[in-house]
This record gives C-alpha cells, structure tokens and sequence, in this order.
C-alpha cells in the first residue's frame, strides 16, 4: 500500500508515518518511510511517505498513492496529484492560513479548495481537530485521521496491528488520548460516505 501524508510542521504528520509503516511490519510487510520538510519548525509543509510491500524507493511517484491522509485542508489539495484513480483522499478541514493569506495578497477559499478535491480525488473530509480536542488534546490529529481511514476500509492492516504500532509509537502517558482519539475516527469513518 501506498499512502502520502501532507501537513504542516507540528501537527504529527512524521508520527503518523511511522504508526503506520510500523503497523505494516508488525504483519509481516516491508516497509520504506521518507519525508520531505520544509522549514517544519515554522509551519512549513510536510510530505511523508509510506510504502509497504516490495518497493524500492521510500517515495511514492505522482499518481502513486492508494491513500492521502491531509492534515491540513490545503495541503491536502496540494498534494491531490499523488493519489491514483482508486485512491481515497482523507482530509482534516482544518485551515492554517499561509502567509500570503495573512498578508492579504491570497485568498483561502474553502470551498473552491474542497470541490477542487472532490474533482480529483475521491474523499473524506473530517474536522480532525474537533475529534481530537473531544478526546482530550488537538495534537492526537493524527490518530482521528489514522482511525477515519481504517473505518473507511482503506488500510491493509488490522486494527490490532496499529494499535500494536500506536502502543510502541507513542510515550505510554499518551497512550489513552490516542485511543480515544482512533476509536473516535474509526466510528467516524464507518459512517461517512465517501465524496466524489
């Protein structure tokens, strides 16, 4: 499987990747992660890549991936050119605004940026955030987005094998918010429909 994960620096975007190629492994499959960060620190874009099975190159081609899991809204139209024609697009609405938005000289319309998706890709848009902070903190986000794509029946892998990944991932005080957080995108993707 093939899966891009697009964000912004500090959203766990490089934690999501490794739950997930770890998830892999656990079952048996090879796994190559690889990132492109630009400027993270400062809220510059993030590219993770995962690939399992037998790949050589860590990075997924144009058109390549099965999934992209976005944290945020943007960067998830950004990055539409990497999902391939049977691939789901995973979307957290969330907005951070670029600096041209902020200096005024962009505009950042929502709309226009998910019916430019939804024209691309087939997807799931998700507010993220909300699900997280219900569970306890908006930094679980990613494992919304992780448990929104297994409830969508997208990942290869079981349920038990990324909660294996999750338990050897993640610090053991943060262990239960993560939980919560991938039971509460798990329900919330066995019940949405996919837009297309």
């Amino acid at each position: 499987m093939d899966i891009l994960i697009s964000g912004v620096g500090g959203q766990g975007t490089i934690l999501a990747s490794k739950i997930l190629a770890y998830s892999a492994v656990v079952e048996g499959n090879n796994a190559r992660t690889g990132e492109t960060i630009g400027m993270s620190q400062r809220g510059g874009c993030v590219v993770s890549h995962v690939r399992t099975g037998s790949v050589n190159s860590p990075y997924n081609p144009v058109g390549g991936a099965d999934l992209l899991l976005s944290f945020e809204l943007c960067e998830g139209a950004r990055n539409i050119k990497y999902i391939n024609k049977n691939g789901i697009a995973v979307i957290n609405t969330t907005k951070i605004m670029p600096v041209t938005t902020s200096l005024g000289t962009s505009e950042y319309d929502e709309e226009q940026i998910k019916k430019f998706i939804t024209d691309n890709a087939r997807a799931v848009f998700v507010d993220a955030n909300s699900l997280a902070h219900e569970a306890g903190s908006v930094k679980a986000v990613n494992t919304v987005l992780i448990g929104v794509a297994y409830g969508i029946g997208i990942l290869d892998v079981s349920k038990e094998s990324i909660i294996q990944s999750m338990e050897k991932n993640i610090k053991q005080r943060f262990i239960d918010l993560n939980m919560r957080a991938f039971e509460a995108g798990v329900r919330y993707g066995s019940e949405v429909q996919v837009k297309c």
